[in-house]
């Protein structure tokens, strides 16, 4: 026997007895489906280990109170999710006791006064609750953002002194240390409708606009693939990365770039990644690209090899059309093996949106030759993405109306939401609607922004733009936590880090802005334009007047509303004549534009607000439009 500190999770199922009396293998079926694929997920993200289990119940041991905390959290979030498209009398809710305390450990079980009160706690919460102990709530009263509602002392059964019991309230900060549950995947090699059906029924909320492929394709070299593009969202297989080094014992190294691109790719929510179980049986055959794409039904295939060289490591990658055999992108990352852990990751992070943005690309291509006559959903979606990134008022106004098409097609279409919630945000932004009120654009943003978290909770990009529509809003504070949010939902993501800079621009920490920027274009070296506009727009605020001037130059094209930013920035330069050309373009092609809007910006520091009304007064820009 052992004794240590630790943190205990109990949890057990509400009127558990009821449930087994009217439905007993129903019941238990859905209880071992919420182990299975919710809780242990959970808890194994959680550093957590799962000590025993009851008919109704477990007992969980964390070396972390933070970790047991924010696991409960999430343990009662996705069984919310779960029960909602449930009937009531067949929905299955839990209660959970936190404690941290010293327990005794012989052989796996634990037992002591720590487990003790962890279960009594459990038995006081509520259906849904968590009900936490006083050792729970100072550990992580200062290291949590939650709501915890002191219940006061309790006298509870076998426990000689009394227990002051904290409640931790389920609402939006809760909420927002949500992180996403990595699922088991599919078995190797099932068929393609088989994977679709297995991912259909794990993703809460979820929609994968995919079909298999038309099953006349032949696999000869002759095969006529072009005529067969799969609808939907784009479809992926990462093959297992070849070893070339001399040395075998080096398979654990190519194998895990594979796995850890598999993984990265997975949390592009626009992509159907196939399962690394079915990748990898290619492993070491000769097979080819089309063999690959037609049994797997996938369009695009992503091969690569892992070389080390003294103390070099070499990572070829390339990305192909399986449906034509071109190849559409491939490079060489040459590093040194003096971190290997730190190496891998940060060229696994780089190969992934690199991926991302050259599939969009190839998307956008396919789309642009095809007749635009017959277009599903996901077509009408990419194109209103397409639009959008035009910058212009126009573009702006297609890509509002070919979101609502798509809607129309698909009215579950979460990323056809989230295009339009951009179009409405746009139009609040900067008047780019045919909507009178920014009031309302405001509004619709955050309605469809919603809808689509509504529609599939995970979605780091649902959560992108709630909080860009957040920061319009007002409440920066809450819109950098849910940017935090949806980081955590895809910590790969160079376009939400991007973005996530106007809270910190607008709350006056510019330097950090910078950073975070700069962060993101290495991640991203082929980043949109955008990113550039967004780093000088951060380097203005952090008086880095000759850097943001660079950025910005280095732009392929510079969008109407991007000159409200070059000016000032020309003029704290000293070059005040061409400041002012360029703050005349601006108004020419935005008459209305004045300093009253300006003043609307969300800032709240006011210094740096104060130094961007001044510059754009000196310009020449009114105080109110004419």
């Amino acid at each position: 026997m052992e004794r240590r500190l630790a943190a205990i999770l109990a949890a057990d199922v509400v009127g558990y007895s009821r449930l087994i009396r009217e439905d007993e293998s129903g019941t238990l079926a859905s209880i071992k489906a919420h182990r299975e694929d919710l809780i242990e997920p959970i808890v194994s993200a959680r550093k957590g280990r799962i000590v025993k289990l009851m008919g109704d119940g477990l007992l969980i041991e964390f070396a972390s109170a933070v970790e047991a905390v924010q696991c409960a959290i999430e343990f009662q979030h996705y069984i919310g999710l779960k029960n909602k498209d449930v009937p009531d009398k067949d929905q299955i809710h839990y209660r959970i006791g936190i404690n941290v305390g010293d327990i005794v450990v012989e052989n796996d079980d634990i037992y002591g006064d720590g487990v003790n009160v962890a279960s009594r706690l459990e038995g006081l919460a509520a259906p849904n609750g968590i009900y936490m102990a006083a050792s729970v709530y100072d550990q992580v009263k200062d290291k949590l953002d939650l709501n915890i509602e002191d219940l006061g002392l309790h006298e509870v059964k076998n426990i000689e002194e009394h227990i002051r019991v904290f409640n931790l309230l389920l609402d939006d900060r809760a909420t927002a240390l949500v992180t996403t549950v990595t699922r088991p995947v599919a078995s190797a090699r099932r068929s393609s409708l088989v994977a679709v059906v297995v991912a259909v029924a794990v993703a809460v909320g979820g929609l994968v606009l995919w079909q298999t492929w038309n099953a006349s394709i032949q696999s000869s070299d002759t095969a006529d693939l072009t005529a067969i593009p799969p609808a939907g969202k784009p479809s992926i297989a990462v093959l297992a990365f070849d070893n070339l080094s001399s040395d075998p014992e080096h398979d654990y190294l190519s194998d895990s770039f594979s796995e850890n691109i598999i993984t990265a790719l997975s949390r592009f929510v626009d992509f159907f990644v196939i399962s690394r179980n079915s990748t990898f049986t290619y492993k070491d055959q000769p097979v080819k690209v089309q063999q690959v794409a037609e049994e797997l039904g996938v369009r695009y295939v992503v091969e690569g090899s892992v070389q080390i060289l003294g103390d070099k490591l070499r990572v070829t990658v390339q990305l192909i059309d399986a449906t034509n055999g071109k190849h559409l992108w491939a490079e060489n990352y040459d590093r040194s093996l003096e971190d290997i852990f730190a190496v891998q990751d940060e060229v696994t992070r780089t190969i992934a949106l690199t991926l991302n943005e050259n599939i969009d690309l190839a998307e956008y291509d396919r789309l642009e030759h095809q007749p635009t006559d017959n277009l599903n959903a996901y077509e009408l979606f990419k194109r209103a993405q397409e639009q959008a990134f035009t910058f212009t008022k126009e573009g702006n106004i297609i890509a509002m109306e070919l979101s609502e098409k798509a809607i129309e097609l698909d009215p579950n279409f979460a990323s056809a939401y989230i295009e339009l919630a951009w179009a409405h945000n746009f139009g609040y932004r900067w008047g780019w609607t045919k909507i009178t009120s920014r009031e309302e654009s405001l509004a619709l943003a955050f309605e469809m922004a919603r809808k689509a978290i509504e529609l599939e909770p995970f979605n780091f990009k649902a959560h992108q733009i709630l909080a860009s529509n957040t920061v319009q809003s007002g409440d920066l504070e809450k819109a950098a936590l849910i940017y935090e949010k949806a980081i955590s939902l895809n910590p790969n993501s160079a376009q939400v880090l991007a973005d996530s800079i106007d809270p910190l621009i607008y709350g006056g920490r510019a330097d950090e802005a910078v950073e975070r920027m700069q962060t993101a274009i290495r991640l991203n070296p082929h980043h949109p334009d955008w990113y550039l506009w967004n780093l000088g727009w951060a380097q203005y605020f952090a008086e880095d007047y000759e850097g943001a001037l660079a950025s910005i130059e280095k732009m392929n094209s510079v969008p109407d509303r991007l000159r409200r930013t070059l000016a000032p920035i020309l003029l704290r330069l000293g070059r005040e004549d061409e400041a002012r050309t360029v703050i005349r373009e601006f108004l020419k092609d935005n008459p209305d534009y004045d300093i009253e809007e300006a003043k609307a910006a969300p800032f709240t520091d006011k210094g740096f607000h104060n130094r961007w009304l001044e510059d754009l007064r000196t310009l020449g820009v009114p105080e109110s439009a004419p």
